[in-house]
């Protein structure tokens, strides 16, 4: 009888006091060829015979497909993947919101040196349909290449 293997992937919660965990997932692995593997959520009751067999309808949406040693595939063949792609995924999330941060503040900024804000409160909009907050980019945002739309 041939074993199941598992594909794994990272994610972040809090649990029920709030404190920040990281948990692993672990998916069976269905099929392989050289570049893809298919996997869904392991039944520990059944082998992996019975699994493809079960999963084997047209449409099954609990089967999902990832490309192997994909830094962007959502499930990894190893736990050290999996964890590189975590780390990467974070620190891509860090960035775009501090990114976020650093706009909305500027544009805040921007809103209340142009008299449209005070103390938090709307005193008036902008007459155009785009306000321009910053004649200048933020540290952060100066840090990308923005191009032409």
């Amino acid at each position: 009888m041939e074993q199941k293997k598992y594909c794994y992937r990272y994610v972040e919660r809090n649990d029920s006091q709030g404190r920040p965990i990281i948990m692993l997932w672990e998916h069976v692995i269905l099929r392989e060829t050289e570049k893809t593997f298919w996997h869904t959520w392991d039944m520990p009751q059944m082998s992996i015979e019975q699994m493809r067999k079960y999963r084997s309808a047209g449409g099954d949406r609990n089967v999902k497909r990832c490309l192997k040693h994909a830094a962007r595939s959502g499930y990894h063949l190893t736990k050290e993947e999996a964890m590189r792609a975590f780390v990467y995924r974070k620190t891509y999330q860090l960035d775009r919101i501090r990114l976020t941060a650093e706009t909305v503040e500027m544009c805040l900024i921007g809103l209340s040196t142009a008299g449209h804000l005070q103390d938090g409160q709307v005193i008036s909009t902008p007459n155009d349909s785009t306000f321009i907050a910053s004649e200048t980019t933020g540290p952060i945002a100066s840090a990308y290449s923005w191009g032409e739309w």
